[in-house]
């Protein structure tokens, strides 16, 4: 079975990672979220750990199971896939951030990476993010890149989570190779 780490940044969009991880299960993958702080705020990690049958993950060192998270999460790990990707996540993954356990993992997987998008459009737009985002691109990070719309504050443009389908195929073609 291909094992998947899920990570969740802090975007109203975090939901759509249920229908993700359902996805996932659905076709046979094993599924492990990890779930910024911020984003335990949004979502549920008892729903994550329902749909996936697996732990869920927030914190660097679970004390409880004795292990260091971003070293276990990344054995035999097909895919790191990000979604939905923070502006602040994405800044972290490409200044080499670790300070909580996604960006830690970001940086101690071997397993192919891709990242989806999620935030305001102005944000997505800015400069300091576009450069991020092209960082990592030469790094050999794949994106998926949020579809046009109306955003949760109301302004419109570049920023909504891509579709789950267009995500779900884009992650497995990148575990394929």
């Amino acid at each position: 079975m291909k094992k998947i780490i899920l990570g969740v940044s802090s975007s109203i969009a975090a939901y759509k990672a249920y229908d993700l991880t359902r996805l996932f299960v659905k076709d046979g993958y094993s599924v492990f979220a990890v779930l910024t702080k911020n984003a335990l705020n949004l979502v549920s990690p008892l729903t994550f750990e329902t749909l996936s049958g697996n732990p869920v993950y927030s914190e660097s060192y679970a004390i409880e199971r004795r292990e260091m998270g971003h070293i276990e999460l990344k054995k035999d790990a097909s895919l790191f896939l990000v979604a939905p990707a923070t502006a602040n996540i994405i800044g972290k993954f490409a200044n080499g951030i670790a300070d909580d356990l996604l960006s830690t993992v970001f940086l101690s997987v071997p397993c192919p990476v891709v990242i989806a998008p999620a935030m305001n459009p102005n944000m997505y737009a800015h400069p300091a993010v576009r450069g991020n985002i092209e960082k990592l691109k030469s790094w050999g990070v794949k994106f998926i890149d949020p579809d046009a719309g109306v955003v949760a504050c109301g302004d419109e443009g570049y920023g909504r989570l891509a579709e789950i389908d267009k995500i779900f195929q884009a992650a497995k073609d990148a575990i394929k190779g």
